[in-house]
């Protein structure tokens, strides 16, 4: 009797261990995860769980959560690719609605570029989803070839509220080929696993674009007008 008892206690355990790791494994399935599509007028760019191309440089773009809920704090990333020249020292900021501060300056993480391991890992958080970089670099080398990797800017856009407002964004600046946009989300309120990563690596890449056309500063208008008068001048001159 007590042998068949402890088969019994045996078989009951190995069930319950199942169930727990069923119960695992569910949660992680449904685990919090950033996406991140193009808004107007930026034309359409939707998340399809990988990596989402933008032809407009620069675009305008909004994050989701999925689920989508959760108050917390928002950090936006920018990865310029290593290669691109004066990629460790870019200098713009970005606009955001929908977010505790509405425009937020560049931040370079690091004077060393990201080039191996966790994207998390590098910054000195914990996040969940995983972002290896092997997820962002063959796309980008797509468009650089010679890039080994990213130098990476924040910025900490603050309180944002998933659900009840999605932060949107936009700026002036216009990123170099081969460029990612990608965030991370730390939940309020959280004991564990608070930092949220984009799913499956989705985020924009900036395939290409056109600066803006520049106005003239009035210091080179003055330039110009004088070298027109020096012209005409000589012109004169000569005729004479």
């Amino acid at each position: 009797m007590g042998n068949g008892n402890s088969k019994y206690l045996a078989l009951l355990g190995a069930v319950m261990l199942g169930s727990l790791a069923f119960a695992a494994s569910s949660q992680n399935a449904t685990a919090d995860a950033m996406h991140v599509s193009c808004t107007s007028p930026t034309p359409a760019c939707l998340d399809t769980g990988s990596i989402t191309p933008t032809s407009t440089n620069p675009p305008t773009f909004s994050f989701k959560k999925s689920p989508n809920s959760g108050l917390g704090t928002f950090d936006l990333t920018v990865l310029i690719p290593n290669n691109v020249a004066g990629a460790n020292a870019q200098s713009f900021s970005i606009n955001g609605t929908y977010t505790g501060n509405a425009t937020v300056a560049s931040l370079l993480a690091s004077v060393t570029a990201w080039s191996s391991g966790q994207l998390d890992a590098y910054l000195g958080i914990s996040a969940s989803p995983t972002n290896p970089i092997g997820a962002f670099l063959p796309l980008t080398q797509a468009y650089q070839p010679s890039a080994l990797g990213y130098f990476v800017y924040m910025f900490n856009f603050g309180s944002v509220n998933f659900g009840t407002n999605d932060p949107l964004f936009a700026t002036s600046y216009v990123f170099p080929v081969g460029s990612i946009v990608t965030a991370f989300f730390n939940k309020a309120d959280c004991t564990r696993k608070c930092w949220v990563a984009t799913a499956n690596s989705s985020a924009l890449i900036i395939t290409n674009g056109t600066p803006p056309p520049g106005i003239p500063e009035p210091a080179t208008l003055s330039l110009l007008g004088a070298g027109l008068i020096a012209l005409r001048s000589l012109k004169r001159k000569r005729t004479a």
